[in-house]
């Protein structure tokens, strides 16, 4: 079974990385780019970030902030909140069970 973002095809990755920010509240394109930068180490160049945040309000993930101002600011649906739950249990399930205690390196 695939993640649940695989639809996104290339976009998966950005997409999560930007459901993960957006998680924390609503945010600016710029300050969303800035955050997975900081969090992940990854510079998402504006291409991607668009290119994104389209795919993602497209598919009901995110949505646009009712503000009078511009910069448009996203935050997630509740569609989005799931998905995000639902990624974020695959990739648990991919990690590799803790490592046996007869393997770890001896604290220090």
């Amino acid at each position: 079974m695939g993640s649940a973002l695989d639809h996104l095809g290339r976009f998966a990755r950005p997409a999560q990385q930007i459901l993960n920010v957006l998680a924390a509240g609503p945010r600016v394109p710029s300050a969303i780019r800035r955050e997975v930068d900081s969090r992940c180490g990854v510079d998402l160049g504006p291409g991607t970030l668009f290119g994104t945040i389209a795919r993602l309000e497209r598919h009901a993930l995110i949505e646009v902030v009712a503000a009078p101002a511009a910069p448009r600011a996203y935050r997630l649906t509740v569609l989005g909140a799931e998905t995000l739950e639902a990624q974020l249990a695959a990739v648990a399930r991919k990690a590799p069970a803790s490592v046996p205690a007869a393997n770890r390196s001896p604290a220090r």
